[in-house]
């Protein structure tokens, strides 16, 4: 997310200076107190999020940091998400190199395993600054991108990626997430809508919701087991029912929210950010009442993507 272009820290601080060409991004890494010890992997509950100035954190179920991942892709984090087998995706933007190109490095999205640690990139053929990330039961990876095509790309194991071209409204296919029927992608473009495209008949569909979101710019989305969406949308985040009807809203008191990255814990609840003040809120869904907020320790207007655990269902 770009607007201005869209932990509480304890413990032993150390620092890490990634170099890409013609930027300098600063991260702290930042361990929980001596007495606690740091979780070495991936654990249900477990927070992530993403922020601007180059951080992907790793916190537990409370929001207590636990530690940074390590990337080795240059390129702002954008969304992320976590697949079946609990394996971390970073969407990273474009860096631009001199003058004459503006996608040089970045631009692709990189995979960590339960333990945290880079497995390097996935995927190929991205247009530019690629966003949102979904998967589907086989496994296939989709990857929405914000800017260039918009389309939304599917990687398949041993196949050439597909390229999606969805309608676009102020971006392309910003955020992204797919229905149960394993065909149907819920999306948003930044505008007033959620949209929908069908993967298997390669077929835009109609808009989701019944009237234009009440915050008016559309952001990060779930698909509810019900068959509503919940969505981030401006200065709340909508529920939309199973007609796309607008059936409760959430947010917080104080000032102004512009609310941007979410997920779905699996318990009844969901954790939002909020971009302008980099707090992170945990709401139940049924109620609307928080239950936990914690602050990202980045700047305002630096955090966007959320990602839970999720626990693991047998068959």
């Amino acid at each position: 997310m770009n607007l201005t272009g869209l932990a509480r820290t304890h413990g032993l601080t150390m620092t890490v200076l990634a170099l890409a060409i013609g930027a300098l991004t600063t991260l702290a890494v930042v361990a929980r107190s001596p007495a606690e010890a740091l979780q070495l992997t991936f654990a249900p509950g477990d927070v992530f999020i993403s922020t601007e100035d180059g951080q992907v954190q790793w916190r537990g179920p409370d929001g207590t940091l636990n530690r940074l991942l390590l990337g080795t892709v240059p390129g702002k984090p954008e969304g992320i998400r976590l697949d079946a087998a609990s394996e971390l995706y970073v969407a990273h933007w474009c860096v631009s190199v001199g003058l004459t190109s503006s996608c040089a490095m970045g631009n692709t999205v990189e995979k960590f395993n339960t333990s945290g640690i880079s497995q390097g990139t996935i995927g190929s053929g991205y247009d530019c600054n690629p966003h949102a990330i979904a998967f589907d039961k086989a496994g296939a990876v989709y990857v929405g991108q914000a800017d260039c095509t918009g389309a939304i790309l599917k990687f398949e194991l041993g196949r050439a990626p597909t390229a999606f071209a969805v309608a676009a409204e102020n971006r392309g296919a910003f955020w992204i997430d797919l229905a149960a029927d394993g065909c149907t992608i819920f999306y948003t473009s930044w505008g007033p809508d959620v949209k929908r495209f069908d993967v298997c008949a390669n077929a835009q569909g109609a808009d989701f919701n019944a009237a234009p979101l009440p915050g008016g710019q559309t952001h990060d989305l779930r698909v509810l087991a019900d068959g509503g969406v919940l969505v981030s949308s401006g200065n709340v985040v909508a529920r939309l029912d199973a007609t796309g009807a607008l059936a409760q809203t959430y947010t917080v008191p104080g000032p102004t929210r512009y609310w941007g990255g979410l997920d779905l814990v699996g318990d009844g609840t969901f954790w939002a950010a909020d971009y302008y003040s980099s707090d992170v809120y945990r709401f139940d869904l049924a109620s609307g009442t928080v239950l936990a907020r914690f602050n990202s320790g980045t700047p305002p207007f630096t955090v966007v993507g959320v990602a839970v655990v999720k626990a693991l269902v047998c068959p």
